[in-house]
């Protein structure tokens, strides 16, 4: 255990709790590439920012070509891996207070990023610092790798390690105490359909739902072509009265021959599709109960489920549980419809039989593809990292917690023999990638305590 961290850290509470305001001030969502910056300026001031503040305590930092950066704390070739990252999620409506004012209310900082994962970067920032004041010394060099890209492409990680040499281990602070041991496989499906233009009936001119496809949509609108503007205030006479009999949360607003819709939803984590609304199936539903060219595809997808089973790909297994299945993002493109679901899958099951299952259970008209995906994680609860980290938890928090498993994709899978560690504790809500999204200020101490902890034990025992 490290002696004195308890009186060393509540002397700089003051300076934890300012720099993890400055940080998730940033607006760190992704953007088009600019120069030097490639998921563009807030990812970019974030790391940054990140760098500058260990530069001053005297760590060894570096920039790899704006892609992600690290920070660096003792000597040798071996080293273990800490991975975060600053990218967060488009902030979505409906926030109490402002999504990038950093506000402290009730103990608890609210803000995009304040959960996942820019509170628990500088949480393990803090915890190198508090090594380093405190005057330890690892056996093994122990980096912080921050990433860019984590809630999109992960090119920041396939850059990183292009260009780096890989840990012997570690843990991504981006999950759940006591730790994560598997996590489920992570495929985006886009499936295509061609837009039907029937002259006789309305028919759709512009569709879009959805920021990002680990979101669950909290908005999707569309355009009707109604072909008069009498027609057009039946359609919304019409829409009305069937939103009110199915319980359907929307606006429907007349221009001319035209009409546009807009359903609301409830935003949540992709990987808990449960835990929201989706305004895409919602929206669909409404546009199904109608007269409408592509009335079948609008009734095919007014059904899809968070389980897969109207994509013929329901499953689950012992270890990682239930498939689930999110229709996050869809839009209307060059005559076609494109509708991406972010499927989490068991760690029994593999991309290309996943694959296979939806293609023959869909429409043959439906073009389905695999546009991106990570494989299922798995490291065994006799693991030299598992054992090391259990213990640090036990040992810092005095409660023997069990390991679990989720369907999120953590950078625990960047890496060998790593997990993910918290910092969300057993019995507290889950708020990432939702409104209001906030961080209890109790936790991120005791979170960067068990850090420092854990950051020691790795380097000295892998």
């Amino acid at each position: 255990m490290i002696d004195s961290w308890d009186e060393w850290a509540e002397s700089a509470k003051a300076d934890m709790v300012s720099s993890l305001q400055s940080l998730l001030q940033i607006p760190s969502v992704k953007e088009p590439a600019e120069a030097g910056q490639p998921f563009g300026p807030g990812p970019a001031k974030a790391l940054q920012y990140m760098l500058e503040m260990a530069s001053r305590e005297g760590f060894v930092v570096k920039n790899v070509d704006g892609y992600a950066g690290h920070i660096e704390f003792g000597e040798g070739e071996e080293y273990i891996g800490v991975l975060a990252h600053l990218d967060v999620v488009p902030t979505g409506a409906g926030w109490t207070y402002p999504p990038f004012a950093a506000e402290i209310h009730d103990g608890k900082v609210y803000a995009r990023g304040a959960i996942d994962d820019k509170g628990p970067a500088m949480s393990a920032l803090w915890a190198l610092v508090g090594l380093r004041r405190l005057g330890y010394q690892p056996k093994r060099k122990i980096r912080l790798i921050l990433g860019l890209d984590e809630e999109s492409d992960w090119k920041c990680m396939s850059h990183y390690f292009s260009k780096e040499p890989a840990p012997l281990g570690g843990f991504t602070p981006d999950g759940d105490f006591p730790l994560i041991y598997a996590e489920k496989g992570v495929v985006t499906i886009r499936i295509e359909v061609k837009a039907d233009v029937d002259s006789m009936s309305p028919y759709v001119v512009a569709f879009e739902g959805g920021q990002r496809t680990n979101m669950v949509p909290d908005q999707a609108y569309a355009v009707v072509e109604c072909h008069s503007e009498t027609a057009a205030s039946e359609w919304q006479h019409r829409a009305y009265k069937f939103a009110k009999q199915h319980q359907l949360d929307l606006e429907a607003n007349v221009s001319g021959s035209r009409i546009q819709i807009v359903a609301s939803g409830v935003s949540a984590h992709g990987s808990e599709p449960d835990h929201g609304v989706n305004a895409i199936t919602k929206l669909a539903t409404l546009l199904s109960g109608q007269p409408i060219s592509n009335a079948s595809m609008w009734r095919a997808i007014a059904v899809q489920d968070t389980r897969g089973v109207a994509l013929g790909i329901d499953s689950s297994d012992d270890v990682t549980g239930q498939l689930t299945s999110n229709l996050g993002k869809a839009y209307l493109e060059n005559n076609h419809y494109v509708f991406l679901f972010n499927i989490r899958y068991p760690i029994d099951l593999s991309q290309e039989a996943l694959l296979t299952r939806c293609r023959e259970y869909v429409s043959d008209k439906w073009q389905v593809a695999l546009e991106d995906g990570h494989d299922p994680l798995y490291v065994p609860l006799d693991s030299p990292v598992v054992h090391t980290l259990l213990d640090v938890y036990q040992n810092v928090t005095g409660s023997a917690a069990q390991p679990i498993t989720i369907g999120g994709a953590t950078y625990a899978r960047a890496i060998p023999n790593a997990v993910a560690f918290g910092p969300l504790f057993p019995g507290q809500p889950e708020l990432a990638h939702q409104k209001d999204e906030s961080w209890d200020l109790n936790s991120y101490f005791l979170s960067t305590k068990i850090y420092a902890h854990a950051m020691w034990e790795l380097a000295n025992t892998l």
